[in-house]
């Protein structure tokens, strides 16, 4: 922070030597505030901007979360699921009667366990 304060006129000071010290004070204070400038330009450029979105964890790749790679696991396995269901689904409508009948009794033992 600058301090842009100016000190007060003495009484053993002349008006045109207190307009000198206004003048070099100014000059001070805009020398400060251009180094200040500039400073704060140079720190800006050297910091890394993580993310242009207000979003929580926008900055990371997404693909290298836990959250999608538990996503992508759970739909690989309603994947799998669909696939068996549609396989049994096939084998069934493919039984003879016969096997039909067989199939059914090993599944009510299945369900009874």
């Amino acid at each position: 922070m600058i301090d842009e304060t100016y000190r007060q006129i003495s009484s053993r000071e002349s008006g045109q030597q207190y307009a000198q010290y206004l003048k070099g004070r100014k000059q001070e204070i805009e020398q400060l505030k251009q180094e200040e400038f500039e400073e704060s330009l140079r720190q800006s450029a050297e910091r890394e901007v993580k993310s242009n979105s207000a979003l929580f964890g926008a900055s990371r790749n997404i693909f290298d979360q836990q959250l999608t790679k538990d996503i992508s696991k759970s739909l690989d396995d309603m994947e799998q699921r669909k696939r068996a269901k549609l396989e049994v689904n096939k084998m069934i409508d493919d039984m003879t009667p016969e096997m039909f009948k067989k199939y059914q009794g090993h599944m009510i033992a299945f369900n009874l366990r």
